[in-house]
């Protein structure tokens, strides 16, 4: 489902970065693709590292991404490799970087508040084997979702 909200805003998001910061058409797109990889491995290790109010904070649009830990993370490391991986300067890199995680958060979070998604939910929309990750025990206590 992640996958689904960001591809559907892959447009919007790519022009976005082409007239703010004059990114050229493949930069942008790799920036978005990057994005999408970096929130689902970051979300998916908070989950599994058991900060499940940490990610409902950021999912729900109660915290921005840069003012959460987990949401931090993921900016740093998306940062890094807009650098590395895609060779915008590390200047532009720093102000695409939260605007990108923002843009994206905004989205899922309105899909996740339109659809009244519970942690539950959002384990699901997670996946990859989460149940088995999660400390204590607490795939279990979700009713067998992950079965």
């Amino acid at each position: 489902m992640l996958d689904d909200i960001i591809n559907s805003v892959k447009g919007q998001l790519t022009g976005e970065l082409q007239n703010k910061f004059q990114l050229d058409a493949g930069q942008a797109n790799q920036s978005v693709d990057l994005a999408k990889e970096h929130m689902t491995n970051g979300l998916k290790k908070e989950a599994s590292g058991g900060d499940m109010s940490g990610i409902m904070d950021m999912l729900k649009g109660n915290k921005a991404p840069q003012d959460s830990p987990a949401g931090n993370s993921m900016i740093q490391g998306f940062v890094n490799d807009l650098s590395a991986k895609v060779g915008i300067p590390q200047q532009v890199a720093n102000q695409v970087g939260p605007f990108v995680m923002s843009f994206l958060m905004s989205k899922v979070s309105g899909k996740v508040n339109a659809d009244g998604m519970g942690q539950g939910d959002i384990l699901g929309m997670l996946g990859g084997g989460l149940k088995d990750k999660l400390p204590g025990g607490l795939g279990d206590k979700l009713g067998g979702l992950f079965k």
